[in-house]
């Protein structure tokens, strides 16, 4: 009972700062912005943000998510769920034909990250500056990917459905 306490806590909590940002003109990203870099960003440096980048790429993500419902049905989290870091080995597995290194994305030039033009990427494009943040585990990053519409969206190379899991 505590444990789904805190992860609702927790979802609200990242659910505001979404609030107070969209409503703000994304003025609060700066006002408040050591709550932000710790929810999305707590290992990166404020150098490597790239604010002007993150600003519109933010407007883009809560619009889809609200106005989209197909795309809000593909990351089906409940308010009290656990964070995760990676995806559900029992649902997905690294497709036969993978030629990248099982546990990253790196050798994808296709990965959902740089299709996305996720701004959190590192000068790199490599590394996530959100790893294993509170953001990357409550939200769509940590649970990517879980069902065949995921990476239909993505076309993604790596990852397929088990057989047993191909329902949506």
């Amino acid at each position: 009972m505590y444990t789904m306490i805190k992860h609702t806590i927790i979802r609200i909590y990242l659910y505001l700062l979404f609030f107070l940002f969209f409503f703000s003109g994304g003025l609060a990203m700066f006002v408040l912005a050591p709550l932000y870099k710790a929810a999305f960003a707590p290992g990166a440096s404020y150098a490597d943000l790239k604010v002007f980048r993150i600003w519109p790429h933010v407007y883009k993500t809560i619009w889809r998510s609200v106005s989209d419902k197909s795309y809000r049905d593909m990351y089906p989290a409940k308010i009290t769920d656990p964070p995760k870091f990676c995806n559900d080995p029992g649902r997905v597995r690294v497709k036969a034909g993978w030629r990248g290194a099982a546990e990253n994305c790196d050798s994808c030039a296709e990965s959902c990250c740089k299709q996305f033009h996720c701004p959190m990427l590192d000068r790199d494009g490599r590394r996530c500056l959100s790893y294993g943040s509170v953001y990357f585990g409550y939200m769509l990053c940590g649970r990517y990917p879980e069902n065949q519409g995921q990476m239909d969206l993505y076309n993604c190379p790596k990852w397929e459905v088990r057989p047993e899991n191909d329902a949506f």
